[in-house]
């Protein structure tokens, strides 16, 4: 997995796949632990099969995950972590951005949240940096009434097209 084609799927539109068709909206209902594993079309490249996933575990942590997937691998691609843990790589390569190099060899720990992304020569999703970081729009949680807003940024952030209406109420585009 590169960079660029990390880059490329991401911005690519894209909408979920329910029963084997593109859903315009989607009922997502909430329920904790939350568990969801979502596929996702992107009609501009239908060649690509995309997953998304979104766990919260027994220690209320969260994660956001979207995945590309062959018949062999799934590949990461862009995750979002709150409350969990993440160690960076020790060795850094040219291909590093300067943002993540302050945090090589380190646990992420003391931070609220972390985002993982691509970096060329690693395994996808090694790298991670601190939320506060990243434009990224939340920050921490504090509660599970974060979970929407939390879930809605990140669909933004890798263009979900589909209308989301949540068992709470709330909907987001």
């Amino acid at each position: 997995m590169t960079v660029e084609l990390a880059e490329y799927l991401i911005g690519l539109d894209k909408y979920i796949v329910q029963n084997g068709e593109i859903a315009r909206t989607f009922f997502m209902e909430i329920q904790y632990p939350m568990s969801f594993r979502l596929a996702l079309s992107a009609p501009d490249d239908l060649d690509q099969n995309l997953l998304l996933d979104i766990k919260e575990s027994e220690k209320k942590t969260l994660k956001i995950s979207l995945h590309h997937q062959d018949y062999s691998t799934q590949n990461g691609l862009l995750r979002v972590d709150f409350n969990g843990r993440h160690f960076n790589p020790i060795d850094i390569t040219p291909t590093v951005p300067e943002i993540f190099r302050p945090f090589a060899g380190q646990w992420l720990d003391g931070y609220a949240g972390h985002i993982h992304y691509v970096v060329d020569g690693y395994k996808p999703l090694a790298w991670a940096i601190p939320l506060e970081l990243d434009d990224f729009p939340v920050k921490e949680l504090n509660g599970r009434e974060d979970y929407i807003r939390t879930i809605d940024a990140f669909f933004q952030k890798i263009n979900i097209k589909t209308a989301i209406t949540f068992n709470h109420q709330m909907r987001i585009l």
